[in-house]
């Protein structure tokens, strides 16, 4: 099985090159498209990314979209171009970098076995005043995770709380559902799972004692009206 890698972008050079370094590290598995969507609204700056990542497709075009505008353009294109694309998508945004080699084959593995769990993601540190007061993401629900393994060994904790664009994996079929438009579209299509699918679960790769699998290196996240 092999994986679409989508790297979402919006002009922060800097950490979008030491994202992309992690990647080529630590993504252990079959990548068969390389996909890069920028949202700066620069062409001369889109020009340059295509100079510098020969290797992956660049799908940015025209002016600045924001957040949710980005990846509606992007899961458009995704399922447009469903014919010639791998069958698992891997998303990341460009501030985030591995803290330790992820296998993609044991996640594709995970998703096609288990067809309720809609996204395997991977837990970053505790960004939020929040999250930091809780001591991570889980820790702020813990009851809300249960946790799952399987006779591979593989372990990861579902959820039904919402969908994260945080690095993850999901199979590229839910690309076929629209991406909402205007302001807090990643909970809008949360929301929108959980509502159309009872038996629909959001996952975090590993188990509830595991540290952070990813660090999120960005001041701010990519794109505007998240």
């Amino acid at each position: 099985m092999s994986v679409s890698l989508v790297v979402m972008t919006d002009g922060r050079d800097d950490v979008l090159a030491r994202t992309i370094a992690s990647a080529r590290e630590m993504l252990e598995g079959e990548i068969a498209h390389r996909i890069m969507h920028d949202d700066s609204g620069d062409h001369f700056h889109r020009r340059r990314l295509m100079a510098e990542y020969p290797d992956f497709v660049h799908i940015g075009k025209g002016d600045r979209r924001g957040f949710g505008g980005a990846y509606r353009h992007t899961f458009e294109w995704l399922d447009s171009n469903r014919a010639e694309l791998a069958d698992y998508v891997f998303l990341l945004e460009d501030d985030f970098t591995f803290n330790r080699p992820v296998e993609l084959f044991s996640m594709q593995g995970v998703l096609e076995r288990n067809p309720d769990v809609v996204q395997i993601a991977l837990r970053r540190q505790a960004w939020s005043a929040t999250e930091r007061l809780a001591g991570g993401v889980i820790e702020q629900h813990p009851e809300a995770y249960a946790e799952r393994r399987d006779h591979l060994g593989n372990a990861w904790l579902e959820h039904r709380l919402f969908f994260t664009t945080n690095p993850s994996m999901f199979r590229r079929t839910l690309c076929r559902r629209e991406w909402p438009a205007g302001a807090q579209s990643e909970g809008l299509f949360g929301h929108g799972i959980i509502r159309d699918d009872p038996d629909a679960v959001f996952a975090y790769w590993g188990t509830r004692d595991d540290t952070p699998w990813v660090e999120h290196i960005g001041d701010e996240r990519a794109g505007k009206g998240y």
